[in-house]
């Protein structure tokens, strides 16, 4: 195969679930003739741009056909088949990613699973911030830092050109699902179900209501009850005071700490402590 024709592929192959957002493969390929993927599925996000060239898109019973300039997304667990053309085959640069936050972000942008196609709309600016991330590709951290970086980039800028959604966040999953992640990577930081709303972008009953239905508690009951797991793992794993496990889960009167402890516990901190360093003798003595 000549230079032109050579298939450029790179993948992370890491499986970091619990990260934000992250690359999970880039590259940039140019496809011989009738090359294609599928049918199948992905288990990531996958956006393509094309190149040169031309091809079809085949998703959720549509079809697409596909030329230079044209950008097409992949969603996760989502059947597809694409394949380049038989006279023109298509190249494309394409980044897979994925991460906690990567399907709000996807949610911001004009891409939706019935329309998951941009014909020629901003064609430069979308190669450049692709290939942006192609070209950082690399194993070592400041490379992966580059990355996402870039990454990052390319979906802002999807998201800030993107046409007015007001419905978009008025989800009942998405709301719930975003305050629940902002409690879980913020606990430890002073939250307040009327500031959860405001990230959200809904109104503190629309909130109260959408979290109820999707995890069958409310949000300050979420709140107060992942930060009593998260002091129960400090106490099981450190030799912290009940004073410094308090501050350490967003508790800045270490009283209060202790009665909501025993709300959800059944039992103080000093006790459950006790009870697990008890468990440890009797391990150690069997």
């Amino acid at each position: 195969m000549n230079e032109q024709s050579t298939i450029y592929k790179h993948s992370m192959k890491l499986e970091r679930r619990t990260a934000s957002l992250y690359v999970q493969n880039t590259g940039c390929q140019q496809c011989p003739p009738c090359y294609g993927w599928g049918p199948g599925v992905r288990n990531h996000f996958l956006l393509h741009h094309i190149l040169s060239g031309r091809g079809v898109y085949l998703c959720r019973d549509k079809r697409y056909e596909l030329s230079a300039g044209d950008t097409f997304l992949v969603y996760p667990d989502t059947t597809i088949h694409y394949c380049a053309d038989s006279q023109e085959p298509w190249e494309y640069v394409w980044v897979g990613f994925s991460g906690l936050d990567a399907a709000a972000c996807v949610s911001r942008t004009d891409f939706t699973p019935d329309e998951p196609v941009f014909r020629g709309r901003d064609s430069e600016e979308i190669r450049r911030l692709l290939e942006g991330v192609y070209q950082s590709y690399g194993a070592a951290m400041w490379e992966e830092l580059e990355m996402t970086s870039r990454l990052y980039s390319l979906l802002s800028f999807l998201t800030r050109t993107a046409k007015a959604k007001p419905d978009s966040r008025e989800d009942a999953s998405d709301c719930a699902q975003m305050a629940a992640e902002y409690i879980i990577n913020h606990y430890e930081e002073p939250i307040t179900v009327e500031g959860l709303a405001a990230y959200a972008a809904v109104s503190h009953s629309s909130l109260y209501r959408r979290f109820v239905k999707r995890f069958q508690i409310s949000p300050k009951r979420f709140l107060l009850e992942y930060r009593i797991e998260r002091a129960c793992a400090l106490l099981s794993a450190t030799n912290c005071s009940i004073q410094e496990v308090a501050t350490s889960v967003g508790f800045e009167d270490p009283f209060y700490f202790s009665r909501a402890f025993k709300d959800v516990k059944g039992l103080s901190p000093r006790q459950f402590a006790q009870q697990v360093r008890t468990g440890r003798e009797e391990e150690e003595t069997v």
